[in-house]
Formats: C-alpha cells, structure tokens, sequence
C-alpha cells in the first residue's frame, strides 16, 4: 500500500510539471484562498476557540450594575456595592475591583506618563497569576493607611528600569507620592485592560459611602459547582436588599452576572468576525471552483490516457485514487504558500489592533493555525478534485479511445459540467463584489466626512496634572493660562489650543442641561458633550464660528458664566433658531450663549453614529486636570515636539506628555480599526475579481487548446479570424453572463444585509443603500463582464493564429 501511494505521489509530481501553466495557476488560486481564511481564522482561534488565558477561565465572570430604567443599560459598580456584593455572597471563591487610570511616573531621567490599574489585592491570587520576581500584593495591602504597594508590568520595567532586579523593594514616584515595588508581572498577563504599565494595589475602602460613582470593573471566579445562574440569583437578592437599605442611590439598580466569555469579545466583535470569516470563505469556494474547472480541463485532455489505463486492467477506483493524489498534492503546495502569505497578513492584522486589545488576543500564527491551513488544503483538495476524477471514469472504454481520433474533445456532459463552475464561479464573484464594494462605501461614507476642523500641521499631545501639584480649580486655570504663554513662544508655531477632549476622541464627557425657561421634568433633562477650551481653541483648530463670537481672555472666573454651542444642540433645542443670548443651565451654572460652531467630529467614530451636540465653556471657567494640546506649524509639526516639551518643563520640570502625534496620525489610528475592515474587505473583492479572471482565463486557454485542430479546420474552409475570435469569445461570455444573472438575487439578499448593518451601527444603512440601488450591481457586474471578456479574447486571439495546414495535417 506505502510502495503504491508512493507510485501515485511520485506520478502526481511529474504530472503537475508535465502542465506547469495550469500548476501555477491551480496553486496560486487555491493559496489565496487558503491565506484569506487563515489570516482570518487567526482572530476567530484567538478570540473565539482558544481558552481564555486564565487558570480555569469558564468560572470568571464579571459583576455589573444594572440601570432598570435604561433596558440594557450594564453600567461599572460603585465601591461600596461591591464591597457589600463581596461580603454577603457566597458563590464566588475570589472577587476583585480594577479601574483603569493614568499616572505620573518622576524621579527617574525623564518624566513619563503610564497606564494604571488600580485593582485590590485579591487580583493575582483569583487569577491565580504569578510574578516574574518578587511577589503579588498581600491581602492586608491596599488600605489607606496601609504603605502604598506597585507591581510593575514587565515591558515598563525593561523599557524605564533596565530590567533590573533590583528594581524590587525600590521606591518610585507615582503622582507625587511614593510608592513601593513589590514584584514584575511577565509580559503575558493583562486582564481585560491592554497596556498596562504597572498595578497599583487599593482596597477602595475609602469610598465605602459612595454609591453613586460607578467606575470599578469587578471580576469574580465562582465557586466550584457554582452556576452563573445560581450567582446570579443571589446577587439580585442581595442587590434587592441594597436598594430598600439604599433608596436614594440604589433604587432601580440591580445586578448582572456574565461569564467571562460572554463579554470578550463582546457581540459586535463576535459578529464582525464571523461575517468576515464567511466572505473568505466564499472565496474559498470561488478558489476550489476554479481549481475544479481547470482540473476538468485537464482530466478532459487526458481521456484517451485513462481509457488505455482501463483497457490494461486499472480498475476505476484506482484512477480516482490517482486523480486525488494529484489534486491533493496541488493542495498541499497551495496550502503551504498560503500559509506564508498568511504570515504577512496576520502581522498586518497584529499592527492594525489598537492598544487597549490585551496583548493575549492580538492575533498570531501558532500550531492550531498551521493544522487549519493544512486540514483546510487537503479538504479543499478533495472538494475540488473529487468531481473531475469521477467524471474522468465515467462512460465506457470505446467512447474515449474513439473521441481520442479527434483530438481530446470533452464529451457533452463534461463540457456542461465545466461550464457549470464557470458559471458558478461568477455568480460567487459578483455577490462577494457587491458586498464588498458596500461595505467598502459605507465606511468610506460615514467615515470620510467633513471633520469641521482643519487638523494640517497640527502637533497633538496629552499631559496630566497631579493633585498633589494642582489641587484646585484656580491652580489649574493658572497652569493653563501659563502654559498658553510660554508655547506662544515657540519658534515655528502659529496658533496654540488647550482642551480637555481633542477631536476624533474617546470617552468624550457628556453631561445634563437645560434651556433656561424651558420647563423639563426632573429626571428627564437631556445630555450633551461638553468641552473646556483656551480661547484661541477655534482659531487654531480651524473651527469656523457661525454666529455670535469665540471666547475672549476676558472670561474668566470673575467674568459672567459664558458658553457655546454647536450646530446639532441648536438644532434639536432650540428649532433652529440663533440661540446667541438665550441661556442654558449646565454644570451648575446659568450660562449665556455667546456664539454657535460648526458641528466637529469629536467622537471616534463620528459618521458611523451621529454627531452629539456639545456645549463648549472657557477653561478658566472650566479648568480641567486632564488636558489636550494641539499646536499648528507653519511647517513640520514633528519639528515642534522637542520645543514644546522645553516650554512645559520651564513651568513644572515633572510633567511629562505622552501620545505627541500630528491629528492625521491621530485620526488614522483612533479609524484603524474601521479602515482595517475597509481594507479587508476591498481587498477580498480585488481577490474573488482576480480568481474569477484566472479562472475564466484558464479554462477558456485551455478549451481553446483542446479546439485547435476543429478552429484549423474552420479557417481552412474559409472561416475569417473575426469569425473565430467571435465565435471563442461568445462562449466565454455567455458562461460569464449566465453567471452574473444568476448572482444578482445573492447580491440584492446582500444590498439588504448590509442596509441592516448599516442601520445597526447608526448609519442609516437602509437608506444609504435605497439611494445607491442598483448601481454597485451594475457597477460590479460591468467589471466583471470586462474581465469576463478579456479572460476570453486572449485565448481567442492565440487561436486565431492557428495554421489550417498543421491543423489538417493532425487530422
């Protein structure tokens, strides 16, 4: 049996370099194919199959307060629900807090700004996480009067400390104050939070009163033969008890138990990544039919050679045996190239996730990916391969031996069969096409709007002031103010802005208001975003002014409270109309409307949902701790960094700034993720058009070459080379356009599909599709019918070159 299989490898091999041309074209088809579902499929076997990298990870869940008057609204505990959750119930063997933060890290060459997790100190043991040196937070650590304790992460402590050891027991300065490091955490913990630098240990027993600040993630690992149903159950008993001891804070919040695996990643990813592992799939199956059309070509030809074998005393079983050795070998061959195009890919995808994705589902190839692409070539090689093989055998021995008389030519049924994966190939191509080149639109449309700021030639950056430093309003209005004078100077700069949210941010502040004489019943008073700017914030941003004015070095804290509006808030409060000197009551005071902007894209992802409306204060009416700054150049922003960073240390040599970047490396990478699945998916449909070009191509080369001797005939008996090229490409385009017919019903299934996403994201998808109807069908379908036609002219033209004596000589 192993001598035999080696006969049918060894026969495969030479076959395939016997037609080196349908080889290739074979194995580069079915490569990308395999490549598309392998970079995919990395993100399906990170995110969805592989367990989550905790010890005994089905048992974690996560505890969330539940807003019974917003359904569906899951919000972060207040420190003192989660501490009475933690010691009333009974299902969880551990229970922990983390809220994510910012600090300060001085006392060292450079003052540096690092992400922190505030977490108590039963984190490390109910994950049941070890350090890379020393030990994890004690369980007594954490208090307020307790010393204050940090474990570092490990990138942190190689990148600032040299990756010394004895960086443990040695006291740093976090925000002013003093903390110790007690141990190093290795590079593949994270929990949830990405990119943390270091762990800092809090009880929250500080805030035991505070019910109404919801800011802790709280986790929990259940106890053994504890259900989530079960926790759930006696968490809405206890959270039942809190609201009637509670009432004021407590009313209407319950308790929400998921498990771990429910929340990452959540259903939008979920979906996301299963309906891009389905449109490579599709190209799969675009791929296996081309491969399958081509190797009918070639079993075609090869009829007279299976009919001998037969006629010599091969049984059927064993040509089928051999026709599937060489179809697999073609797979196997393609899977491995597949597998290093999938290397490119997956390294694309790995840079293209944001920072916050905890570094343990950042994408990446490993063992599971490898048997996948394989297991996936060798199933695609017996999908595609197994109906040429079958045909190869079917009919008697005469009719082969016979047909073999005039050249090879395809019996009827074969031809039917060939043409049918033509045709299928096409309607595959055009419904891939057309929800790609939707789905490509729709972001190209909500995302490349009109920003309503100019961000060339602006330098951004972050920095934080530390309470310790700043510890009231006034210190902070005296920062900004100071800070505003000293970049003035900066050689090469034209404008300065301070906010405390730059635009295309995350987590912009939003807050409740009211239109002064415009009764609103308590409770129901509407949100709006609300930022705190320096004066020159519109001018520098490029931020046109509607009406009224921009603010003015006069308002200040002792000048009247002032605010601004944009477009989106007048037009949903006040009809319409100039609001300028009506007043608004936010934050506390009465303000007067002294001016209207153009709406701005301050949101993420504004486009993909609508942009709020937003009220703008002064900052020294409105200081703020944490602040964004934006500085125009009059040439190379990069240029300013340094400058800048001088200009800040002359007022305070411990503050640091972190995230220094031009607003066009902002925005593209706060739109990363959108523009990876931009790319994604422009760039399966340029694959599933250039399988369909090859495949039309090869099949009709090589029915072309089977017609020779019958297009040599044809000329010789008077037959023009317009009539042959015509003649050729008609059957070409007949098959492509059969095919596209037979599309267009999966592509309308698929204009419909897309609408819904849109609509779902807050796009108004339905209506962005009603208004394109039927154009990208058409648009698609013409492009497809040119390569159709080129996929034909090409061996069409070659046979017009045929020489009628040689083809009479053959006959």
């Amino acid at each position: 049996m192993v001598g035999s299989f080696r006969k049918d490898l060894a026969y495969a091999f030479r076959m395939a370099l016997k037609t080196p041309i349908v080889t290739a074209i074979a194995v580069v088809s079915l490569a990308l194919g395999v490549s598309a579902n392998t970079t995919i499929f990395t993100i399906v076997n990170q995110w969805l199959l592989r367990p989550l990298p905790y010890h005994d990870s089905e048992s974690l869940v996560i505890l969330w307060e539940d807003d019974r008057n917003a359904a569906g609204d899951q919000d972060l505990a207040s420190a003192a629900n989660y501490l009475d959750w933690r010691d009333q119930s009974t299902s969880f063997a551990g229970v922990f807090a983390s809220q994510p933060g910012v600090a300060n890290l001085t006392g060292l060459d450079r003052p540096e700004r690092v992400n922190t997790t505030r977490v108590t100190p039963s984190l490390f043991g109910t994950l049941d996480a070890h350090p890379l040196i020393g030990r994890t937070f004690l369980p007594d650590e954490g208090g307020v009067e307790d010393e204050p304790v940090v474990v570092l992460g490990e990138m942190l402590w190689r990148s600032r400390f040299g990756s010394d050891s004895e960086t443990v027991g040695r006291t740093i300065m976090l925000n002013g104050s003093s903390y110790t490091v007690v141990g190093i955490m290795p590079e593949s913990f994270d929990f949830l939070f990405g990119n943390v630098g270091l762990w800092i240990a809090d009880d929250f027993a500080n805030r035991r009163d505070n019910r109404d600040r919801h800011s802790l993630l709280v986790s929990a690992r259940l106890q053994p033969g504890v259900t989530p149903a079960s926790a759930q159950s006696e968490l809405t008993a206890i959270a039942a008890r809190l609201e009637s001891s509670y009432p004021e804070s407590n009313t209407d919040w319950g308790v929400n138990v998921e498990t771990l695996r429910e929340v990452f990643p959540g259903p939008t990813d979920r979906g996301l990544v299963q309906l891009l592992m389905g449109v490579v799939f599709l190209v799969l199956m675009v791929a296996c039919v081309n491969v399958a059309s081509l190797l009918m070509a070639k079993t075609d030809a090869r009829q007279k050679e299976i009919a001998v074998r037969v006629a010599l005393g091969a049984g059927k079983s064993r040509i089928v045996r051999q026709l599937l050795t060489e179809s697999v070998l073609l797979a196997l061959a393609a899977g491995m190239l597949g597998l290093i195009l999938s290397i490119w890919g997956v390294a694309w995808l790995a840079s293209a996730m944001p920072d916050e994705i905890p570094r343990s589902f950042i994408p990446r190839m490993d063992g599971t990916v490898f048997t996948f692409a394989i297991g996936l070539s060798l199933v695609a090689g017996l999908t595609f391969g197994i109906t040429p093989a079958m045909q190869a055998v079917k009919g008697g021995l005469r009719s082969p031996l016979v047909e073999g008389s005039r050249g090879g030519t395809a019996t009827l049924r074969r031809r039917r069969i060939r043409s049918l994966f033509v045709i299928t190939e096409f309607a595959l191509a055009l419904t891939i096409l057309v929800g790609a080149a939707l789905l490509t639109e729709l972001f190209h449309q909500r995302l490349a709007i009109d920003p309503g700021f100019d961000g060339n030639n602006l330098l951004t950056m972050e920095l934080t002031l530390p309470a310790h430093a700043y510890e009231d309003d006034q210190a902070l209005a005296n920062f900004a103010e100071e800070f505003e004078r000293e970049l003035a100077g900066v050689p090469g700069s034209v404008g300065t802005a301070l906010m405390n949210v730059r635009p295309r941010a995350r987590g912009v502040p939003f807050t409740e208001f009211t239109v002064d004489g415009v009764p609103v019943e308590a409770g129901e008073e509407p949100l709006t975003s609300w930022l705190s700017v320096s004066s020159d914030y519109f001018a520098t941003m490029g931020i046109a002014i509607l009406s009224g004015r921009a603010f003015e070095v006069t308002d200040r804290t002792d000048a009247p409270p002032v605010a601004m509006v944009n477009e989106r808030l007048v037009e949903q409060f006040f009809g319409g109309q100039d609001p300028v000197g009506r007043r608004i009551t936010v934050r506390g005071d009465s303000r007067e409307i002294v001016g209207v902007t153009r709406n701005v894209a301050q949101q993420r992802l504004t486009g993909l949902i609508p942009s709020p409306a937003s009220v703008y204060f002064p900052i020294a009416q409105m200081p703020v701790r944490s602040l964004n700054v934006a500085v125009r150049a009059t040439g190379d922003p990069h240029h300013l960094a340094e400058p800048i960073q001088a200009a800040l240390w002359r007022i305070d040599g411990d503050l640091p700034v972190t995230l220094v970047r031009t607003m066009d490396e902002v925005v593209e990478y706060e739109l990363a993720g959108p523009n990876m699945m931009t790319v994604v998916m422009f760039a399966t449909g340029l694959l599933a058009l250039a399988l369909a070009a090859i495949g039309i191509y090869g099949v009709m080369a090589y029915t072309v070459s089977q017609q020779t001797n019958e297009i040599g005939i044809r000329m010789a008996l008077g037959a023009s080379s317009g009539n042959v090229l015509t003649r050729v490409a008609r059957q070409g385009a007949m098959l492509a356009g059969i095919g596209l017919l037979l599309g267009i019903p999966t592509s309308t299934f698929v204009i419909w599909f897309v609408g819904i996403i849109g609509e779902r994201a807050g796009t108004e998808g339905l209506a962005m599709t009603d208004s394109l109807g039927a154009t990208p069908v058409l648009v698609v379908a013409g492009v497809l019918t040119f390569v159709g036609l080129v996929g034909c002219y090409l061996p069409a033209r070659r046979a017009t070159k045929v020489d009628p004596v040689l083809a009479l000589q053959k006959e």
